[in-house]
């Protein structure tokens, strides 16, 4: 009896491990969000080639003894808006080389934005984009240091190069955020995970995004929203709350209280309502949306906003996101998206 209790759990494990086996060869992988194929996006980037200057690293790296020749290199291989053979003489430029904070910054920058990490992640990015928008030419990319200057977007491009400001992604507890009084609900963005997030929701995005003058705030919301469907697109991967933004928690709220959010907008007529004050108050960046209380995340019109297109692509396959992207009747993405949250 017990050599029999002992070969019946032998061919129990036995059927175990065959019953794994065979699930993980039959059970078909879920397409990515997209619908792009591993082979459509194989072929896309073969198209990609991406370039990353590390702008800071570069500087941090002339001789203070030899900078008149440092500098002229550089001068050949930035733009001339970065970087004057003559900076070398003044004295802002030596005083920023030399300013031990700017320097904590860069050394804590270049541990915490990896180039290599941040190449693969926008490869793969990249190749979803091209599938999108063949013929658009990726940018060139530079990295910069203006030291903690909140008037500096941390993504942007400019003259056709997109410009990322490394000492916006340290890390959301790093304590120069603290100490140049940058409020936690803005901070816990600053971290390496967000970047690839911001070069297409901040940037690449403004490229595609028709430009509608926001009446109401359903204007708004759509546009927002359609910056973050963009940003899905090319991130599929991704779980959503890093999309928009949010701490577990805050995305959470956001997905149990949808509905609620919702109807509370509708029944006050703000949905169409007009003026600066709505758009503060549900689109602008704050620790949480007034309306709904300490508890909700801040941006929640956005969120509704992007729910809102996710629903309208979801009933309408056949339409593209660059077809999306440039659609301007906002009354008809609303009608015919059939979102209908349900409140708890």
């Amino acid at each position: 009896m017990k050599f029999l209790r002992q070969n019946f759990w032998i061919v129990v494990a036995i059927f175990t491990v065959l019953s794994a086996i065979f699930v993980v060869f039959t059970v078909k992988k879920k397409p990515p969000k997209n619908n792009i194929s591993a082979s459509e996006l194989k072929e896309a980037k073969k198209q990609v080639n991406i370039r990353i200057l590390r702008y800071e690293e570069d500087l941090f790296s002339l001789d203070m003894n030899n900078l008149q020749k440092g500098v002229a290199a550089l001068s050949k291989k930035y733009p001339s808006f970065l970087v004057d053979p003559d900076i070398w003489q003044e004295p802002q430029f030596k005083a920023y080389l030399q300013d031990t904070v700017i320097i904590a910054l860069q050394k804590t920058a270049e541990k915490a934005v990896k180039t290599n990490i941040l190449l693969k992640e926008l490869e793969t990015a990249f190749g979803y984009y091209k599938v999108f928008y063949p013929n658009n030419i990726i940018p060139e990319i530079i990295t910069i240091l203006p030291g903690l200057d909140e008037l500096v977007p941390t993504v942007y491009i400019y003259n056709d190069i997109l410009f990322i400001n490394v000492d916006m992604y340290l890390g959301a507890d790093n304590p120069y955020y603290s100490a140049a009084r940058i409020p936690m609900y803005i901070a816990e963005r600053y971290d390496p995970v967000y970047l690839p997030v911001d070069i297409f929701k901040k940037a690449i995005v403004h490229k595609h995004l028709a430009r509608v003058p926001h009446h109401t705030l359903l204007d708004a919301m759509i546009t927002e929203g359609k910056k973050l469907y963009f940003t899905e697109m090319m991130l599929p991967a991704l779980p959503e709350r890093y999309i928009i933004g949010y701490s577990e928690e805050k995305y959470n709220w956001a997905t149990q209280y949808l509905g609620n959010a919702w109807s509370y907008l509708i029944e006050k007529n703000e949905l169409f309502g007009k003026g600066e004050t709505l758009t503060r108050c549900y689109i602008e960046e704050a620790p949480f949306t007034k309306p709904f209380g300490n508890e909700s995340p801040g941006r929640m019109g956005t969120f509704l906003g992007w729910k809102l297109i996710q629903s309208y692509m979801a009933n309408h396959p056949n339409i593209t996101l660059p077809e999306l992207m440039q659609e301007i009747d906002y009354q008809k993405i609303l009608s015919s998206s059939k979102f209908k949250p349900q409140g708890r």
